[in-house]
């Protein structure tokens, strides 16, 4: 159950119904007339919530990075912060965009996969350091360079950036996972 207050289109001002519009373009409202995920909270900040779902369609649709990459280094963040909301939706996208089983369940059990492609590895190993260490060793660093380029290594960190802010978000107003969805992160 959601810390949030719940509020209806009606109750919010003018910024705040264009952003609550905006959302409901790529968003379908669940029958409480909430969107979920980070929206419902970031609507209450319209500027940050145009921002954020600015910057969140970069990440999604045009970093030079492949999206199972982008989803593999989505669910690092996601189980660094033990987002239930984000491991949930990310893990299964993660398996649509070709991130084996094997390799989601090392990342949720905080191991590094074995027997993965360079790529596989490199996301994990630069993911996981960054968040866990908040440095990246020259070779880890060295590595990321060269199997995505430095264009690469700056999308990965907008993006496990960005997925970070949302997993605060969720964390913070206990924003819970949809009906029939096991919440991988049991909070008190």
């Amino acid at each position: 159950m959601s810390r949030l207050s719940k509020f209806k289109r009606a109750e919010l001002n003018e910024s705040q119904q264009e952003q609550f519009d905006r959302v409901g373009k790529f968003r379908k409202a669940g029958d409480d007339g909430q969107y979920g995920g980070p929206f419902d909270p970031w609507i209450r900040s319209p500027e940050l919530a145009k921002r954020a779902v600015d910057f969140g369609g970069y990440v999604w649709e045009r970093t030079t990075l492949d999206r199972g990459i982008v989803e593999l280094a989505i669910i690092v963040t996601a189980r660094y912060w033990r987002s239930n909301v984000e491991w949930a939706a990310h893990a299964a996208a993660a398996r649509t965009y070709g991130i084996s089983e094997e390799v989601i369940d090392s990342v949720f059990n905080q191991k590094r996969p074995v027997d993965s492609s360079e790529e596989i590895l490199a996301t994990y190993d630069f993911c996981s350091v960054l968040h866990e260490t908040k440095d990246v060793p020259k070779e880890i660093y060295d590595q990321a360079v060269t199997v995505f380029g430095e264009q690469g290594v700056v999308e990965m960190i907008a993006t496990i950036g960005y997925y970070t802010m949302v997993s605060m978000t969720l964390n913070t107003f206990d924003i819970g996972v949809g009906p029939g969805v096991e919440t991988p992160f049991p909070r008190d």
